[in-house]
């Protein structure tokens, strides 16, 4: 079972007092400001270990803990759809996550879905309105990869964008318009917005974006159908990023 490490005084004690938790809490020894949690995490039935620093960098994955590590059997329900705790947790410096801008055809959806379980994707981002989510159709057509690829489902995908600007993520747009993919860097932490068919990425979800990127084609139709452009631009992340 993959474990995962929560690091942060305020951020550790909010998720403690919201409960629901199932995990150890490592403490360094001697450092008075983590009685509280001790404390806190004992009321809530966590069990609490001692650590030495070198015990802590191990678990956390790095040297920011400050001393306490909240080591997690899963994510607890009230953070599935939390996109910045979410973040926090990705410790590659080569992640790719994927945004869904108004994708309605849960074929598509499904497609995109197996795709990115290939390609190792984060996680999925969606809005809650003007969006697919996860259906029968969807199940099967990912082809059981909706078991394993995350959905985050948040309400603006404007504010998403630059949540992951924070997270030092290089966010990439997909239109006709912008440079084909070759030609852009695409290596370290990237984010590709894909829009719906016939409209593409919505205006202010395509300003939003750091850059716009295309796919070189030479067709007689307009476009790609969005699953494969998805699994095109995937596909050029991952080679660039030496997947």
């Amino acid at each position: 079972m993959i474990k995962i490490p929560l690091c942060g005084f305020h951020a550790i004690e909010e998720i403690l007092k919201k409960g629901l938790v199932r995990g150890t809490l490592y403490l360094v020894q001697g450092k008075k400001k983590n009685d509280g949690l001790r404390e806190l995490a004992k009321s809530m039935n966590i069990p609490v270990a001692i650590a030495d620093t070198q015990e802590l960098d191990r678990l956390a994955g790095n040297t920011q803990h400050r001393g306490a590590v909240l080591l997690l059997d899963e994510i607890p329900i009230a953070y599935k759809n939390d996109l910045g705790f979410s973040l926090q947790q990705i410790k590659s410096n080569n992640a790719l996550i994927l945004l869904l801008d108004s994708i309605t055809d849960p074929h598509n959806f499904g497609a995109i879905l197996r795709t990115a379980d290939q390609f190792n994707v984060e996680f999925i981002v969606t809005p809650q309105r003007r969006s697919v989510h996860e259906t029968e159709t969807v199940m099967k057509t990912s082809a059981g990869a909706s078991s394993y690829t995350s959905i985050i489902t948040v309400s603006n995908l404007n504010n998403a964008i630059e949540e992951l600007k924070k997270h030092e993520f290089w966010v990439y747009g997909a239109d006709m318009n912008g440079p084909v993919a070759q030609s852009v860097d695409l290596k370290g932490r990237v984010a590709l917005v894909l829009g719906s068919e016939g409209k593409g990425l919505h205006h202010l979800v395509s300003k939003s974006c750091d850059s716009l990127i295309s796919i070189p084609a030479k067709g007689h139709v307009d476009s790609f159908n969005v699953s494969v452009a998805a699994g095109i631009l995937m596909y050029e992340v991952r080679r660039q990023q030496g997947f």
